[in-house]
């Protein structure tokens, strides 16, 4: 009886951390994703300083649009919540480094997460193996 309900109570934890490292691995690909973003962003903003002339922009849904940055060369620049602020380039591109390396931060960080969960999850794998063999003998 005590090796079923340490099963049972292994299993738990082991269903849990499988839990967790799905959530983890969904938030790699999120960072994964956006930080893609943030680096195409940098690169098109370094574009415009070379030729702000003729400019393509992304209208959604697949289409664009040829365009020209007014005389001021400012951006605009949602820096969280919704608020939205003006910006020059040059303050543009220094928003999204940072961004860049927040996102470089959280995704060392959420793959040393899976990392630890993979762990756990492989060393639990043999001992709840054992204590269901036991629970299938008694």
């Amino acid at each position: 009886m005590e090796n079923e309900e340490e099963a049972q109570e292994k299993m738990l934890m082991y269903r849990m951390l499988e839990s967790r490292l799905e959530s983890a691995a969904r938030e790699r690909e999120l960072v994964s994703e956006k930080f893609m973003e943030v680096v195409s962003t940098i690169s098109a903003l370094e574009n415009i300083e070379k030729n702000s002339d003729n400019i393509l922009f992304k209208m959604g849904s697949e289409v664009y649009a040829n365009g020209k940055l007014d005389g001021n060369n400012k951006l605009l620049i949602e820096i969280g919540a919704g608020i939205v602020v003006e910006k020059s380039l040059e303050e543009g591109k220094q928003i999204l480094t940072k961004r860049r390396e927040e996102l470089e931060r959280l995704s060392k960080e959420t793959q040393n997460n899976i990392e630890q969960i993979t762990e756990m999850l492989n060393k639990m794998a043999p001992e709840l193996n054992e204590l269901m063999k036991k629970g299938n003998k008694g």
